[in-house]
């Protein structure tokens, strides 16, 4: 596992871009050091080690062991690495006890940059895969003080088209409302405005019977009229 860290970290040293590093860091206000590697290169760059990766961890327990030393690791472009190694898998390996491991990455070095992605793709589908679990851990992230959690419930449906459950998101979005931090108000509109591609009729009356106002309104019917 260390010669495999110890390689990604040789490839992103030989191509540090350090102007680039200081304009990611900026966007991302000083939260991350960068290597300054944009993501089509990063692809490009860590294509091969993906492959080194895979055959290294045949197990789930292995895959999880690498993904964490990697997420701790500074520089930004490691836990991006990450994600798209995750992305990567395939459903069918999709393990019920991926939830605590894909709540701990949520909650370690959490912005929206890697919340996000997580949010609306690997806790989407792995809601979808193991429904009961699912609700299960939705629920708990309802009830979390953790900001990223509750974004991730508002947000995890992003992806299911006719397969978002209308009533569920409407309780969601109810129950955090009343929050005025940014994150959760920006995940409420962008949330109903992509439910409202499919349902743009119901989500128009979700908006109104929630009485949605300010940013999270906005967001909702910016492409619904």
């Amino acid at each position: 596992m260390n010669s495999l860290i110890a390689q990604l970290t040789d490839t992103f040293s030989q191509h540090a871009n350090p102007s680039k590093a200081e304009e990611m860091e900026c966007y991302m206000k000083k939260l991350f050091p960068f290597f300054g590697i944009q993501a089509p290169i990063r692809r490009k760059l860590h294509k091969s080690w993906l492959t080194h990766a895979s055959e290294f961890a045949h197990t789930t327990e292995h895959r999880w062991e690498l993904v964490r030393e990697l997420w701790v690791q500074n520089e930004r472009e490691y836990q991006h690495t990450c994600i798209d190694w995750i992305g990567s898998w395939k459903k069918k390996e999709c393990v019920v006890e991926d939830a605590s491991h894909l709540t701990w990455i949520l909650t370690n070095k959490s912005w929206w940059d890697s919340v996000d992605i997580i949010a609306s793709h690997f806790i989407g589908n792995y809601c979808k895969h193991f429904p009961k679990e699912g609700n299960q851990l939705i629920q708990s992230y309802r009830a979390s003080s953790n900001i990223w959690l509750n974004r991730t419930a508002i947000l995890f449906q992003l992806k299911y088209k006719k397969e978002t459950d209308l009533n569920l998101l409407e309780e969601i979005c109810s129950q955090f409302k009343p929050n005025k931090e940014f994150f959760i108000q920006k995940a409420i509109g962008w949330s109903l405005r992509e439910a409202g591609k499919t349902f743009p009729i119901e989500v128009k009356a979700m908006v109104e019977s929630l009485k949605l106002s300010g940013l999270a309104r906005r967001e909702a019917l910016r492409r619904l009229g």
